[in-house]
C-alpha cells in the first residue's frame, strides 16, 4: 500500500464500503507490512498478511496461512486485485463456499514485461473457480470470458472520489513553478509504459511551448533518471520540473491548465479521470483500452493517434496553448465524468454484482449448514 493505482482504489473502495455499514478487513498479502500511504478510514481493518508470517516465510506457508486466516474471518465476499493475488485468493478460499471476486486491474495482452509464466498459469488454472471476474472496460471484460470458465464477468470502472483525499507526501505547486506561469501537468509513474519522454520531446523538438507554460511531471519510477537526463539534455530544466511522488494531487489538478496522459497502454486511467473530473482539458493517446471510453468518442479530451507521437502530442499541445476557447470548451464536457464515475453510481454496480455472487453462494450455504452466515465482507 505504498503507491500505485490499484492500491489507491482499494483503499477508496475500502472506506466507501466502510460507509455504507460494511465490515471490511484490507489484506496486502506479499508485502513486507508497513502503512498505508493512502487515507483509510478507521473502520477499516488494515491487516498485512505479513504480520502473522515469520520473515522467512515462503509462499507455501503464507498460503497455508491466508487460508487459515480466511477460515478464520468467514467473509461474506473476498474481492482480489492483481493477477498473483487473484490466483492466491482463489486457491487459499477453496472449499469454505465463499465468493471470490478476481479484479484485473489492466489490459493483460499488453502488460510488460509479460507476467511470469507461473502466475499465467495461475491465472488459467484458477480464474474459472471465481465466482465473478472484474474488468475496468469491456476491451479487458472481452479478455476474460475467455478464461471465465462458468465465472460471471463484470465491467466496473474506477470511481471518481470528489474532493479527491490527500496523503503524505505533500507538495505543493507553488513551489515547483512560479505561480504566473500556465501549468502542462502530467502524472503517473516514470516507467516505460507511461512514455514520460515523449511529452519532453514534443515540447522540445517542436518549440510549441509558450514562454509562460511550464510543465510538472508528478511520479516516480525507474525511468526518472533517464528522463531527467533527456530534460537536461533538451535544455527544458527551467520549463519542465520532475516532482517526484505526491499525495496531494488534487491540487495540481486544481492548479493545471492542461493535463497530457502518454501511456502506451492502461487498464483504466485513474489519473485522466481525476483531472477530467476536475475539468483539466486533457489529452491522451487511443490506446487500447482506457483514454477511449472516457472521451465520450472525443468530446471529453482530444485522442491522438497512438503513432507519430511526438509530432502528434506536439500539434494537440500548440492547438490548446494557443486556443483558450477550446480548453473552456473541454472544461466543461470534461466535468460530465463526475456524474458518470460517481461514487454512487460505480458502488450501486458493485452492489447489484455482490448481491449476484453473494446470494447464490449464501443459499448454498445454507443448505449446507444451520448456522447462520457471517456478516463480514472483506477485501483482498
Amino acid at each position: 500500500m505504498q503507491g500505485g493505482g490499484a492500491e489507491r482504489v482499494a483503499a477508496l473502495l475500502a472506506n466507501a464500503w466502510s460507509a455504507r455499514g460494511h465490515s471490511v478487513t484490507l489484506m496486502p498479502t506479499f508485502s513486507a507490512g508497513g502503512e498505508c500511504v493512502y487515507p483509510l478510514a478507521e473502520s477499516v481493518n488494515l491487516d498485512f498478511l505479513s504480520d502473522h508470517c515469520l520473515p522467512a516465510a515462503g509462499r507455501l506457508t503464507r498460503l497455508r496461512i491466508l487460508r487459515r486466516f480466511i477460515g478464520g474471518l468467514r467473509p461474506d465476499v473476498i474481492v482480489s486485485f492483481l493477477p498473483h493475488v487473484n490466483a492466491t485468493a482463489l486457491i487459499a478460499a477453496g472449499g469454505f463456499g465463499i465468493p471470490v471476486i478476481a479484479c484485473e486491474r489492466t489490459y493483460p495482452p499488453l502488460v510488460q514485461p509479460p507476467l511470469p509464466l507461473m502466475y499465467r498459469i495461475g491465472r488459467r488454472v484458477t480464474y474459472p473457480l471465481a465466482s465473478a471476474l472484474v474488468g475496468q472496460t469491456e476491451a479487458t471484460a472481452a479478455w476474460l470470458r475467455r478464461l471465465s470458465g462458468r465465472a460471471h464477468v463484470a465491467v466496473i470502472p474506477n470511481p471518481v472520489a470528489k474532493p479527491l483525499p490527500s496523503s503524505r507526501p505533500i507538495k505543493h505547486p507553488n513551489e515547483f513553478l512560479p505561480a504566473d506561469r500556465k501549468l502542462i501537468l502530467w502524472a503517473g509513474r516514470l516507467d516505460e509504459a507511461k512514455r514520460g519522454a515523449v511529452l519532453v520531446e514534443a515540447v522540445s523538438q517542436r518549440n510549441c511551448l509558450g514562454a509562460d507554460w511550464h510543465i510538472a511531471m508528478v511520479g516516480d519510477g525507474p525511468s526518472r533518471n533517464a528522463v531527467q537526463a533527456l530534460i537536461d539534455a533538451r535544455g527544458m530544466s527551467n520549463r519542465i520540473t520532475l516532482v517526484g511522488f505526491a499525495g496531494n494531487l488534487g491540487d495540481w489538478y486544481q492548479r493545471a491548465d492542461i493535463f497530457v496522459m502518454t501511456s502506451s497502454f492502461e487498464g483504466f486511467p485513474n489519473t485522466l479521470l481525476e483531472a477530467l473530473s476536475y475539468g483539466v482539458p486533457s489529452i491522451a493517446f487511443d490506446v487500447q483500452t482506457g483514454p477511449k471510453e472516457l472521451s465520450q468518442e472525443g468530446t471529453r479530451l482530444l485522442l491522438l493517434p497512438d503513432q507519430n507521437h511526438i509530432a502528434n502530442l506536439s500539434d494537440a499541445l500548440a492547438s490548446l496553448i494557443t486556443n483558450p476557447h477550446r480548453r473552456n470548451e473541454l472544461s466543461r464536457a470534461a466535468l460530465g465524468t463526475n456524474e458518470d464515475y460517481s461514487e454512487d453510481n460505480i458502488l450501486s454496480q458493485w452492489d447489484e454484482l455482490f448481491g449476484r455472487v453473494v446470494g447464490s453462494q449464501a443459499v448454498r450455504r445454507r443448505r449446507n449448514s444451520e448456522q447462520p452466515v457471517p456478516k463480514r465482507p472483506s477485501l483482498g
